[in-house]
């Protein structure tokens, strides 16, 4: 059965409600937006409209940029998988692969995914001494099915879409480190990642706090953590080129000290020129310019007393970047690192997401999504998406890096 039968209506479901009224209904874009959603029963998308309805994904992954959403569905010992355009619903392809498998990761217009073994929990793999990944790619007529040599886990596809980066554990029977790896899908050989300045990268330890892509899905990066032996934590962003194939690291202050990782949040700005790294918790702010590849900025920013309470960024096309935690809402200046406008919420925060065109900002609720006028601050009548019981995310962060299926370990 295709999963296009499963999922009869979805497409003219997320086509749906094309009223002009409702939030925003002023102004042209916001009705525009999609948002894409993390909730009990999996990734959703809703269109940014008073009378939205959410259409869930189960067991899916987005691709690099979020433009496309793959799903796979297990039954009677056999895996669907469907691929999903998101801002228009349309399908984009769908596969049959025999076996129980789980979607690992999407490429960064969805045409590949790569499948494996349903995971079983947060940290390293169990051991094993070989890996087997089953890649499907669009233009290709029947899944190809790799047996690797290795305790590999995919992390993301390049944007040619001939190489798969992985993450090898080492020593494979019991893992207790690890190193980036490019695997050629044309010859089926794992080989070494280099940094900018031509250097193999080596075997390390870290843990991994939470990510975020590029808004074109070219770069990928990471915030870890490691603690040396007494007791010190040195933080560092991962930085992974998914079109020119190389990986570097770069130093935070020492004032990032992860002492709660679920206060840390992590943005890119639209044209990807600036990623921006908060820590709700100690209120430090760094600026990252991701070509010269180093912090240019830091700021520190008082946040509120928020200790222990999950943070959230977004990085707006009005100029500013946006900070949650608990329930309150901060504007910091891009330009200026210094803080603006404030909101207190009625409930905790659970995501941030600016609009396409700067305009509205949409803070994700226990059960609704708030909208902000960013011109003016205003609050203005809040979504309530049929479908939705529970939102546990809002915005395109990739925050359950432990608790959900993705392993994600550094090799800097």
């Amino acid at each position: 059965m295709r999963i296009r039968t499963l999922l009869a209506g979805m497409a003219a479901v997320l086509l749906s409600g094309c009223a002009t009224g409702g939030p925003g209904s002023g102004s042209a874009r916001p009705a525009e937006d999609v948002l894409f959603l993390r909730t009990p029963r999996g990734v959703a998308l809703v269109k940014a409209r008073a009378d939205a309805v959410a259409v869930h994904f189960s067991d899916a992954v987005p691709s690099t940029d979020w433009s496309a959403v793959v799903q796979s569905i297990t039954r009677d010992g056999d895996t669907y998988v469907e691929a999903f355009d998101t801002s228009s619903g349309d399908e984009l392809w769908s596969r049959p692969v025999a076996g129980n498998l789980e979607v690992k990761v999407a490429s960064q217009d969805g045409r590949q995914v790569v499948l494996g073994r349903p995971s079983d929990g947060g940290g390293y793999p169990a051991g094993r001494s070989s890996t087997t990944f089953v890649v499907i790619d669009q233009e290709s007529a029947e899944p190809r099915k790799l047996t690797l040599e290795g305790n590999l886990e995919p992390e993301a596809f390049s944007t040619d879409g001939g190489s798969l980066f992985v993450i090898e554990y080492l020593p494979p029977r019991d893992p207790t480190s690890y190193q980036v790896r490019r695997l050629d899908l044309a010859t089926a050989e794992v080989g070494g990642v280099y940094t900018v300045d031509a250097e193999l990268q080596e075997r390390m330890r870290g843990t991994a706090r939470v990510q975020a892509a590029s808004p074109n899905g070219d770069r990928l990066y990471t915030l870890y953590s490691l603690k040396d032996p007494h007791g010190s934590v040195h933080s560092f962003v991962h930085v992974l080129s998914l079109d020119e194939e190389w990986a570097h690291c770069v130093d935070l202050p020492d004032t990032f000290t992860i002492a709660n990782e679920r206060a840390i949040a992590m943005s890119v700005a639209p044209d990807g020129g600036r990623l921006y790294v908060a820590d709700a918790l100690s209120g430090a702010l760094a600026e990252i310019d991701t070509e010269a590849l180093a912090v240019t900025r830091t700021a520190e920013v008082v946040l509120g007393p928020w200790g222990g309470k999950a943070a959230h960024a977004a990085r707006g096309a009005d100029g500013n970047l946006y900070i949650g935690s608990g329930s309150r809402l901060l504007s910091i200046d891009a330009a200026t690192l210094s803080p603006g406008r404030s909101w207190d919420l009625q409930d905790r925060i659970n995501g941030i997401q600016a609009g396409a065109d700067g305009s509205r900002l949409y803070v994700g609720l226990k059960d609704r999504i708030a909208v902000i006028d960013t011109g003016t601050g205003r609050a203005l009548e809040a979504l309530t998406p049929d479908r939705i019981e529970a939102i546990d995310q809002l915005g395109q962060s990739t925050r359950l890096l432990v608790q959900g299926r993705k392993r994600i370990t550094c090799a800097c």
